[in-house]
Order: C-alpha cells, then sequence, then structure tokens
C-alpha cells in the first residue's frame, strides 16, 4: 500500500501552461506530497504502538523438554529455607542454570508464597515435596484437612508460575507413614487434587512418585495401587539411587541398571511424561564419575522429560559437586543447557 501512494505521488505528469501555474502546480505538489509523507509516517507510529501485547503462556508439562536433553534440577541442602544461595552455588559449579528448584515441605507449614517467587526467579520451575508426616491418609480422605489444603490452593493459585507439586512421595515404601494403605491413599489423593481444582489453582502440576521398589515387595504393596488415574497425575516419577557399598545390602549399580525394570512399570501405568524426582550416586563402590557421564549420555528412557539430583551428603555422599572429577563430568554432560540465570 505505502509502495502505491509513493508511486502514484511520484508519477503525476506537469501540465502545459505560464510559468506561475507552473511554479503553482509544482509548489502544490510539493506540499501535498509532504502531507502524504507525513501522513504516511503517522499511520506507521500508530500501527506500531496499538499493536497488541501477549501474555506468555505457562509451559505445558508435556513440553518442557525435548527427548534429546531432559530438564536438570536439584535439590540442594536446606531446599530454598535457607535462600537460594546454594542453588546459585550449584549452578556456578555446573556451569548452567538449574531448570529446577526442589525441595520438600510437611504439611505443618503454611503455605510460604515467598519460597515459590524465589525458586520461580530467572525462569526456573518450583518442585515441592509436600509431606504428611503427622496427618493420615484416611483423616485426609475423609476430609478432616480440607481446611489447610485449600489455604495451599489459595497460595498457588496468586503463584505467578506453573508449580510442580509432589504429595506423599515414595508412597510405596514402609518408610514413611502414608504407606500400606493404597485405597485411602487414592482417596486422599484425589480429594487433594478436586480440592484444589475447584479453588481455581490451575497452575498446579501433579506429580506421582513411587520409589523404585515396592517395601515390602507384596501385591498389595504394589506401586501400581497406589495410582489414583490418568486424570488426577500430570507427571509420572520415580525415586532411585545408587547405593554402592554404602550398605550391607547394596553394590554398585549402573544408572540404566537402576531404573530399567522401574522405568517399564511406571511407563505402562499411564501416558503421562516421566521425570526422576529423586535420585543420585554414592562415590563408594565405584566412578562416579563415570557413572554421571553414562546417566546424562543415556537414551534408554525415551519418556524421561526431567532429571532432579538429590544433592545433599546424607545416607551416603550424594552431591553431584562433592569432587572436581564429578563436577568435570556433570559440566560436559549438561554443556549447551541453559546458560546461569541471573540472581
Amino acid at each position: 500500500m505505502l509502495f502505491y501512494f509513493s508511486h502514484a505521488v511520484a508519477s503525476v505528469a506537469a501540465e502545459p501552461g505560464n510559468v506561475q501555474q507552473g511554479l503553482l502546480r509544482a509548489d502544490r505538489r510539493r506540499r501535498g506530497a509532504s502531507v502524504l509523507a507525513a501522513l504516511i509516517a503517522v499511520l506507521l507510529i500508530i500501527s506500531m504502538v496499538s499493536e497488541p501485547a501477549y501474555a506468555e503462556a505457562p509451559p505445558a508439562p508435556q513440553n518442557n523438554a525435548s527427548p534429546q536433553r531432559p530438564l536438570f534440577g536439584a535439590f540442594t541442602y536446606g531446599g530454598v529455607w535457607q535462600g537460594m544461595e546454594p542453588v546459585y552455588d550449584l549452578e556456578q559449579s555446573l556451569g548452567r542454570r538449574l531448570d529446577i528448584v526442589h525441595w520438600f515441605m510437611n504439611w505443618d507449614h503454611t503455605y510460604d508464597g515467598r519460597l515459590v517467587e524465589e525458586a520461580a526467579t530467572g525462569g526456573r520451575i518450583p518442585l515441592i515435596s509436600w509431606q504428611p508426616h503427622r496427618q493420615t491418609v484416611g483423616d485426609i480422605a475423609a476430609g478432616r484437612y480440607d481446611d489447610y489444603i485449600r489455604s495451599w490452593a489459595h497460595g498457588l493459585r496468586s503463584a505467578h508460575t506453573t508449580v510442580y507439586l509432589r504429595p506423599f512421595p515414595e508412597m510405596n515404601g514402609d518408610w514413611v507413614p502414608w504407606n500400606g494403605q493404597p485405597d485411602l491413599f487414592r482417596k486422599a489423593w484425589i480429594r487433594t487434587v478436586d480440592l484444589f481444582r475447584s479453588e481455581g489453582a490451575d497452575n498446579v502440576r501433579w506429580v506421582w512418585s513411587p520409589n523404585i521398589t515396592d517395601g515390602p515387595t507384596t501385591p498389595e504393596n504394589a506401586m501400581e495401587r497406589y495410582y489414583p488415574g490418568d486424570a488426577y497425575v500430570d507427571v509420572l516419577a520415580l525415586d532411585g539411587y545408587n547405593w554402592g557399598t554404602v550398605r550391607d545390602w547394596s553394590s554398585w549399580r549402573s544408572y540404566e541398571d537402576i531404573f530399567a525394570q522401574p522405568y517399564e512399570r511406571v511407563a505402562a501405568i499411564g501416558p503421562q511424561p516421566v521425570w526422576l524426582a529423586e535420585f543420585a550416586s554414592t562415590s563408594e563402590g565405584g566412578d562416579k564419575a563415570e557413572w554421571i557421564r553414562e546417566m546424562l549420555a543415556s537414551t534408554a528412557f525415551p519418556r524421561i522429560t526431567a532429571l532432579v539430583w538429590f544433592n545433599e551428603n546424607k545416607e551416603g555422599d550424594w552431591r553431584i559437586d562433592n569432587v572436581p572429577a564429578t563436577v568435570q563430568a556433570a559440566r560436559e554432560g549438561l554443556a549447551g543447557g541453559n546458560q546461569t540465570a541471573t540472581r
């Protein structure tokens, strides 16, 4: 359109007449061209400033990572309770930003929006493990804690980001108090999700995260029995560790050996993406740096879209940055990922 008007103005032919008339016509053409140019400039400015702005939509849980490179996150000692410095320190060691920041809260804690806001800075994804140590699944299923659940729903609804919530982790292990009653567990899970949805907390994604082994290993305690249904789970996850020789019953195992069978089981449960929500390797009994290299290079589990390392010196030294060799292995394997975020 702009080309058409400028071409029309430039192609006007001079009419015959006396010199004065010619000068007057030339002057009119010059003034007309100036006015037209000014009008075009104004229209261009208006079109640029009136362009509507669109808010960026939160990421869908199934599209957070490419199959070639899962997201990488970590739990750092103290979670975000001690501030973000442990997260920043780990990022500096790894030479990249953490995609996911993980921490634990129990059901005696009120919702703390400050922690979510800090964890979400720089585009990081908050992952909260939410554990009812003193509240039974029977009471939760019966509605005794509805007001408490709603208070969390209200808080998370106001968060300006997508939050991944991981309630009742490792439910198939007898070391947690919410183990052993799969029927009540499913009812408690469904009630919790329904309450969040009724309060409009649509930015919450639900992470169902059993342990890689059932404890006890009985049909009644199989991880599959605790599954509440596809409509109530956004992410299927697993917890598992390479214990090396830390325990009398443990031995050094490769990444693929540890997760092969559990991955098949959890992938058969539903169509959702799979995360390793809690995993790590000790140094005792093998080469931890090589374990990390093999883990980051593995393509054995195509539905895994996120890896969340447990970075604490606890039962074993699980830290990925405990010695220079493991740091170097991690840096090399994670090269090309997100750059370290600004604080």
